[in-house]
């Protein structure tokens, strides 16, 4: 088997188990993790391995950064410049390198890095008036279908925010009682103003609010929540 290791700048030794500390350390000796040097064992270990992570109820509490792992596909739409996003970072990542899978894997590192550097600018927060909840409640423009039928996209929401990476790129979270949503639906956005107002896909604040007034501007490098960090379909 060829080996083959891969510089690791970014330290995993400290970090607290997760998705992230286990991608650095594959990066370390892909071929012992994977089997082969190549991308799409990558994708099936990491697919397993969020798969467990879903069965065991991990999640994610307190800082939004470094992003979760699901904006690695958006992440690599935007830096490759990748037509379509909806088929994800292994595909994106495969078709420009032609289907080389070493040098994939090797992209893949190199973007996974990157992707991890990412941070927070500066943020927007609205506090959501009863209008705006009574919008989400009421289902007529926007809701969301489970297993038992339609319900509300968002249950008991207090306040939405847009945050601005350092890309640049815009993203939206909601903040309810009991947890911070980052809707997958709702991703990346090229503007500040695309993220507010209504629109389609992806899917601005005001599709899920209603008008939305005020906003509140903040400088930052981070958010942290004492809650549960759910990002969802």
């Amino acid at each position: 088997m060829k080996s083959v290791t891969y510089e690791m700048p970014i330290p995993w030794k400290d970090e607290k188990p997760s998705l992230h500390r286990m991608i650095c350390q594959i990066q370390t000796r892909p071929g012992m993790y994977l089997g082969s040097i190549a991308l799409t064992p990558l994708l099936h270990f990491i697919d397993g391995y969020q798969a467990a992570e879903r069965d065991f109820g991990i999640c994610r509490h307190g800082n939004l950064f470094p992003l979760d792992f699901y904006y690695m596909h958006d992440f690599t739409k935007f830096r490759l410049k990748a037509e379509c996003g909806c088929l994800g970072w292994c595909h994106n990542i495969l078709t420009f390198c032609h289907g080389d899978e070493e040098k994939a894997l090797k992209l893949f590192f190199d973007l996974y890095q990157q992707f991890r550097q990412v941070e927070l600018n500066r943020y927007w927060k609205a506090i959501l008036t009863k209008e705006n909840i009574a919008w989400n409640d009421n289902m007529e423009h926007c809701y969301s279908m489970r297993g038992h039928g339609a319900e509300p996209v968002y249950k008991s929401p207090i306040a939405v925010y847009i945050l601005e990476l350092t890309i640049p790129i815009y993203m939206l979270v909601v903040e309810t009682t009991n947890e911070i949503c980052m809707p997958r639906m709702s991703s990346f956005f090229s503007s500040v103003e695309e993220a507010k107002r209504k629109s389609s896909i992806p899917i601005g604040a005001e599709t899920y609010f209603g008008k939305i007034d005020t906003w509140e501007e903040f400088e930052a490098n981070n958010l942290y929540f004492d809650k549960v960090i759910n990002t969802f379909l």
